[in-house]
């Protein structure tokens, strides 16, 4: 089954799906279209068009409706949306001219990023076949020995190691086999290629949430024998990691659209090499936290479907929640020294995620006190007193965008989570609450039940990082959840 029929999303606060079903009935009978022929001309599944056209399914998703434009030749009016650079289709440049190169050139690439944004688990778990088998870990992840640990690790017990004078990655997506991935720009005259992937999306398909930050760049991940594992960091930007990891990906969409995913056609995922040599080239983790209500002897966990038409990356997948990258709340001296530390940016995608706080995105220049300010003091309390615990598995890779994933659980007890999560919100600026139907509360979730976990990764959307963190919480849930049931039922 899919997760139409068992997983529920609550709709986002968007006037973009008003009208689309009764629009897509008018194209297609302006057309002589059947919904099958439809269907097949959009790449959906027939009874999909069928449950859109009648109501029965609307689409909030931003990605989706620019997809829907762009393959009827239709302008971003027509779906919803605000005017862009779609409205310029329907005035086609002369065939054969520069700007009719120009222009071709930029429709290509969103239609690849289309299919990327649409097969993001495929893509994955097809990239990650490219790999030997010992770096496999799950669906989609790479991990190389060493970086996922035996047994959970507080994550107080971490090592934070700070390396100032990191050397410059020596790859940034803009290498000649690069070019590939960057679209044509130019108004007739003097043409080129987009130099950063990101100007391109900043362009020509621009996320709600796209801003440079400073973030923590991975340098080095270590475990010595008895001693606990300890992660290296330096600076990056979040724009530089998106430069690598997006190109990477857009590279392996274009592949799969054109044929048999091989390296022969992945040249800058070849002159990456050692997805693991995490020097040559800029790697951005990101903090990926399965959050578990515990209420005697049964278990919860909440996920969230992403809105492609929101977030830069991983868009159109179900996650865990929360999930962020690993960066500082603001720029100054201060903001780095309080903020490089795993758990706060933990509890700070938890204010953003669960609680619909505004995002600590440093656009304010007093810091955060942890001590004081809310609901980070009542984080840390619960934490104090045992009823709210958080562990670390290890690190891995996501085989698509070669992305870092810091894989970590989050365990609070029932009480604890219904009073620092009362005020749970079912949407937030990235996406939405998942839960198993409509009347269920935001903070019920799914259970956290063999079953359910195998339902997920076998026949979901989810997250190859999402998908880790609920397998390697479910083998270790003797140690995590005590007293859990897991009788047959489960």
């Amino acid at each position: 089954m899919t997760g139409q029929t068992w997983l529920w999303t609550p709709p986002r606060p968007t006037p973009t799906s008003v009208g689309i079903g009764s629009l897509l009935r008018a194209y297609r009978q302006a057309h002589g279209l059947t919904q099958q022929q439809l269907a097949d001309l959009l790449g959906f599944d027939q009874s999909y068009v069928s449950k859109v056209e009648s109501g029965r399914r609307a689409i909030h998703d931003i990605s989706t409706l620019r997809h829907i434009a762009r393959n009827l030749g239709l302008s971003p009016e027509d779906v919803g949306l605000a005017p862009g650079g779609l409205a310029d289709r329907r005035r086609e440049p002369p065939r054969g001219s520069a700007v009719e190169k120009v222009a071709g050139s930029q429709r290509a690439w969103r239609l690849t990023r289309d299919h990327l944004n649409h097969h993001r688990i495929s893509l994955a778990r097809a990239a990650a076949r490219l790999y030997p088998e010992a770096y496999r870990l799950g669906n989609g992840l790479l991990a190389r020995p060493g970086w996922v640990w035996d047994s959970p690790v507080d994550i107080n017990d971490i090592g934070l190691r700070w390396e100032q004078s990191a050397s410059e990655p020596a790859l940034t997506g803009a290498e000649p086999e690069a070019d590939a991935t960057r679209p044509l720009v130019g108004d007739g005259g003097a043409q080129s290629r987009y130099q950063r992937y990101t100007r391109a999306m900043r362009d020509l398909d621009r996320p709600t949430l796209f801003e440079n930050r400073l973030s923590f760049r991975l340098l080095d991940v270590a475990e010595a024998e008895g001693a606990p594992p300890t992660l290296t960091f330096g600076h990056t930007t979040y724009f530089d990691a998106v430069d690598v990891c997006e190109t990477v990906a857009h590279e392996t969409a274009a592949a799969m659209m054109g044929g048999e995913l091989a390296w022969p056609a992945l040249p800058f995922r070849r002159r990456i090499g050692d997805p693991f040599d995490l020097a040559g080239r800029v790697a951005l983790p990101s903090i990926n936290t399965l959050t578990i209500r515990l209420d005697r002897g049964s278990a919860s966990f909440v996920l969230h479907r992403r809105s492609a038409g929101s977030v830069a990356t991983a868009g159109g997948v179900y996650h865990v929640l929360p999930a962020g990258v690993f960066q500082p709340s603001g720029i100054t001296p201060f903001h780095h020294e309080a903020d490089f530390d795993l758990w706060r940016n933990v509890m700070r995608e938890l204010s953003e995620e669960l609680l619909g706080n505004a995002e600590h995105d440093g656009s304010s220049s007093r810091p955060i006190d942890y001590d004081t300010d809310e609901p980070f003091r009542s984080f840390e309390q619960a934490r104090r007193a045992g009823t709210l615990r958080v562990f670390c598995f290890g690190m891995g890779l996501d085989a698509l965008t070669l992305f870092g994933e810091i894989l970590t659980v989050l365990v609070v007890e029932a009480d604890t989570f219904d009073t620092l999560f009362a005020d749970m919100v079912r949407t937030n600026a990235e996406g939405s609450v998942v839960s198993t139907g409509p009347g269920r509360q935001a903070h019920e979730g799914i259970p956290f039940t063999q079953a359910s976990l195998r339902r997920l990764v076998d026949t979901e959307p989810l997250a190859p990082s999402a998908a880790a963190c609920l397998e390697l919480a479910w083998r270790h849930r003797e140690t995590l959840l005590p007293g859990l049931r897991t009788r047959a039922s489960v």
